[in-house]
């Protein structure tokens, strides 16, 4: 055992800066090798030449359950309420997201309640008891109309394949509310921190024991050369990429992103716009209004999905199913050697992970690895 523990990090975002920030605390050595020019992995925001602090790789809106996870941040961070709410386009609709009483009231131009509601979609889903993709899944929660109107174009335009063609747990995660609320989410902690995330990020990785090197390539090649300096590596890049793809490339999705600055306060009437049958972007964001900066110019994003770019969201169909698992097999190798090889994240793991649960297993990882080298 090398006298001084030292663990090697690809990747400053939050399962990398969490884990560092930990195992640093310890008395670890903690070198991290971030590709980017900057630190904070996809939550890196940057005020722009007007003041408008910009979320560079799309809106994150932190929430969380978990109270002992929001003490933890809040050692490096302060906090002001987000109140994220969230409307689709449809037709000449705006209409609340998720699902709700709102929604069918706005989308039908009749008030429901909770027991016409359920009158609607009694008679409208489609009787499906194991759906075996996003379609099924969709038609099975609330019909053929609200799929038709609300999901099935979204979904196309997202991942560039049919919903029938992608898993079911894609669209699982979607909620569905017989009330008038029609906040984003339903956690009990919606808030954001507030001087943002790159900040927040900034704060995690600042402790004596952790140097960064941004701009800093790791591949194959790299991890064979310097792997035996370290007692603990851990990646958060894409799985596949780390095996240098023995079984093939995984699909992931990408996203452009195009800014416009608009000389008033606020532009849309909410955070985010979701436009499932119109425009060619899925999205627009004015992250102002979660932000709660008080400028007369606003920056609304304009997100566009793409086969090409840096992958954001693993592709979940039948190819990935059919390769996934001999990769996982890997990991489980990596994890056992002598000097391990840790996965974490959604491109590691390649699933989707909310942010909170990428902290919280972050900090899970940290204790394990101190476990094991004690």
């Amino acid at each position: 055992m090398k006298k001084n523990k030292r663990a090697l990090i690809v990747g400053s975002g939050p399962a990398g800066a969490t884990v560092g920030r930990k195992l640093a605390e310890s008395g670890w050595h903690v070198q991290i090798h971030e590709k980017r020019s900057h630190i904070g992995g996809n939550l890196y925001d940057y005020k722009d030449k007007n003041g408008v602090l910009i979320h560079k790789y799309g809106p994150h809106y932190f929430r969380a359950n978990n109270y002992k996870l929001i003490q933890w941040l809040s050692n490096y961070t302060k906090w002001h309420t987000g109140n994220y709410y969230v409307k689709a386009k449809v037709g000449k609709k705006l209409v609340p997201l998720p699902i709700s009483l709102s929604t069918i009231s706005t989308l039908k131009g009749e008030i429901y309640n909770e027991k016409t509601f359920k009158e609607y979609l009694a008679k409208n889903r489609v009787n499906i008891p194991n759906p075996k993709n996003c379609e099924e899944q969709c038609l099975s929660l609330v019909g053929q109309e609200l799929y038709e109107a609300i999901f099935k174009g979204y979904t196309l335009k997202q991942w560039n394949l049919h919903p029938r063609d992608l898993d079911p747990s894609i669209t699982a995660r979607i909620p569905l509310r017989f009330n008038w609320d029609e906040k984003y989410v339903d956690k009990n902690y919606q808030i954001m921190p507030s001087n943002g995330y790159t900040s927040l990020m900034q704060n995690i990785l600042d402790h004596q024991n952790i140097v960064i090197n941004t701009n800093s390539v790791f591949d194959r090649d790299l991890y064979k050369k310097i792997k035996t300096d370290y007692n603990v590596i851990i990646y958060t890049g894409p799985i596949d990429s780390f095996f240098n793809y023995r079984y093939g490339k995984l699909d992931y999705r990408s996203l452009k992103f195009i800014f416009k600055t608009f000389n008033v306060p606020f532009k849309q009437d909410c955070v985010q716009i979701n436009y499932p049958n119109e425009k060619k972007y899925t999205r627009t964001v004015e992250i102002k209004h979660v932000t709660k900066q008080n400028i007369n110019k606003t920056t609304v994003s304009y997100e566009y999905p793409t086969q090409k770019g840096e992958p954001f969201y693993p592709i979940l169909n039948q190819k990935s199913a059919s390769i996934i698992p001999n990769y996982k097999k890997l990991v489980k190798r990596e994890e056992a050697k002598a000097i391990p090889t840790y996965f974490i994240g959604r491109l590691a793991e390649y699933r989707y992970f909310d942010m909170d649960q990428v902290f919280a297993k972050a900090l899970n990882l940290s204790k394990v690895i101190e476990k094991r080298f004690r």
